[in-house]
């Protein structure tokens, strides 16, 4: 497992992720958090932040390769990050305005209603 960078290499690391996600024609970022308890400490838990670009390797069933791996796959890329709860508020504006820049790219989401999709759905007046 490879050791948790500080603050400042995991917002390098995540702005560079986000760049070349968005770059790409398509691609996910997935951010997880949650708490780190230690059984010891009766102290307020650390958050673990972790990043990935969600590329597990694995072979794509609809793609033309017949389920082949080529060589040419990257890996999966990782990294993560541990907050103290004295710090959590400047991490988290950074971490916000770090994931707002890294939104850029992305396409507005298509939001017009089919009037009728369901059967008419809408409840009669009485």
């Amino acid at each position: 497992m490879a050791p948790h960078l500080d603050a400042d290499e995991f917002f390098s690391s995540l702005t560079d992720l986000l760049s070349k996600t968005s770059s790409k024609s398509r691609g996910s970022v997935y951010l997880t958090q949650k708490p780190l308890i230690d059984s010891v400490a009766k102290s307020p838990p650390s958050i673990l932040i972790r990043a990935t670009d969600g590329n597990t390797g694995a072979p794509n069933p609809k793609s033309a390769t017949n389920g082949k791996i080529t060589k040419n796959k990257q890996s999966k890329v990782k990294f993560s990050t541990v907050v103290s709860p004295d710090d959590l508020e400047a991490f988290y504006t950074r971490y916000a305005e770090v994931c707002k820049a890294g939104m850029t790219g992305l396409k507005k989401r298509d939001r017009k209603r089919k009037a009728k999709a369901k059967g008419g759905a809408s409840k009669p007046k009485a």
